[in-house]
Order: C-alpha cells, then structure tokens, then sequence
C-alpha cells in the first residue's frame, strides 16, 4: 500500500527545493552530495529520498519550476493586452521583482543546468527560448524600425543581459533597489533605442521622462 501523501507534503517539498537551490548556489552541484542537501534542508537523506531519488531530479524539478514561473510572468503580461512599449517595461519590471526573490534559483539556472542529462536539459533550455523569443517579439512590435532581422538577436540579448546578471551585483539591501534598477534599465533602454542613427520614435511613443534616471543617480549618491 503507497504511503499517503502528509497535509504539508507540498510546502516541504518547495521548501526542500528553495534550500536545496541555495545550496546549489553556494558549493556547486558537482559538491552537493544528497548527505549535504539534506542537512542543508534540515532533515535526513531518508527524509530527502521521501521527496526526490537523486540531486538531479532536485535540481530538474527546481529549473522546472523557476522557468514555469518565468514563462508564466511572460503569458500574463502579454494577457493584460497593453500597447507594445508598455509590455517591453511590464515585462521589466516584472521580471526584476522576481529576481528579488530567486538569486539561487537564476544561478542554478545559468550554472548547472548543463548536468541535467540530455533530454532534461534541453526542456529548460527550450523553455529558455521560448522566453527570449517573447522578450524579441515584444521588442520588435515597439520598435518596428529597429528591430530588423540583423538586430533582434543583439537587442534582445543586449536587454536581457542589463536584468539576467543583476544577480551577481544586486542586493535587495543594496543602495538601489530592484524597482529602481528596473526603470533604470527601462530609461536607459528606450533613449537608447531612440537614440541610435537612423532610428525614430514611433508616432506618438513619447520620449521617457528624466526621473527615473536622476531620482536613482541621486539614491546612489546619497
């Protein structure tokens, strides 16, 4: 007869996963024994086998997870139906105030997901471009003229690279929060953009205002 499932088997397990992750995070995956992830999580290797047979199938279901999330923030902000440069800065802002939370889960993502085997991998990865290629779309609806067949990739890559890496500098306690690194990065993008020879504005896409770039210039300062 199967062992029934505890009334918290769920919220164990995601906080199984969210210690494992930084685990993951701080010694590497090659380091991590399951001996080590179950103390790491507070319980015991019987207590951590319960919930997954391998620290590959904590680390896959982990990915999974983090990348359904991501995914999911893409769908829903493409869902309220806002004009094409107000999704590019939803979609910004939204995925900055993720990272807020996931810095372990981003580094396992970009470190160790080359120890999945093959199949495993390659559903992250998937996963993974099918995220740029909403982030390209967005883009280019927004900015038609710029977004030719020769620059959707750089642009795209140029965008995502200001927000995928903040994990290695930005600290939620640090003197510039998320929420102002993203209208940083929403500012610096859109004068960017409307700045480089041979572009314009759409009609009537007004030029973003100052604050954003001055109000964190004076948090930094100050």
């Amino acid at each position: 007869m199967a062992r029934p499932r505890a009334a918290d088997y769920d919220a164990q397990r995601d906080r199984i996963l969210g210690r494992a992750v930084q685990a993951f995070a701080e010694i590497g995956y090659p380091s991590a024994s399951m001996a080590a992830l179950a103390d790491a999580c507070g319980t015991s290797k019987a207590g951590l086998y319960h919930y997954y047979p391998s620290k590959e199938a904590i680390l896959f279901d982990s990915l999974d997870r983090y990348t359904d999330r991501l995914a999911a923030i893409v769908q829903s902000t493409h869902a309220r139906g806002l004009a094409p440069r107000d999704e590019v800065r939803a979609l910004v802002r939204a995925f900055l105030a993720e990272y807020r939370h996931s810095r372990a889960y981003h580094v396992a993502l970009l470190n160790d997901v080359k120890f999945l085997d093959e199949p495993l991998r390659e559903r992250i990865r998937a996963r993974e471009r099918e995220i740029v290629e909403a982030f390209a779309d967005a883009l280019e609806r927004g900015w038609p003229a710029r977004m030719a067949a020769g620059s959707r990739k750089p642009l795209t890559m140029a965008l995502l690279g200001m927000i995928n890496f903040t994990f290695a500098w930005l600290r939620p306690d640090g003197p510039m929060t998320h929420e102002q690194y993203a209208e940083l990065v929403i500012a610096l993008w859109e004068r960017g953009l409307d700045g480089l020879p041979g572009s314009a504005a759409s009609p009537g896409a007004p030029r973003p205002a100052a604050g954003p770039i001055d109000a964190t210039q004076q948090e930094i300062s100050g």
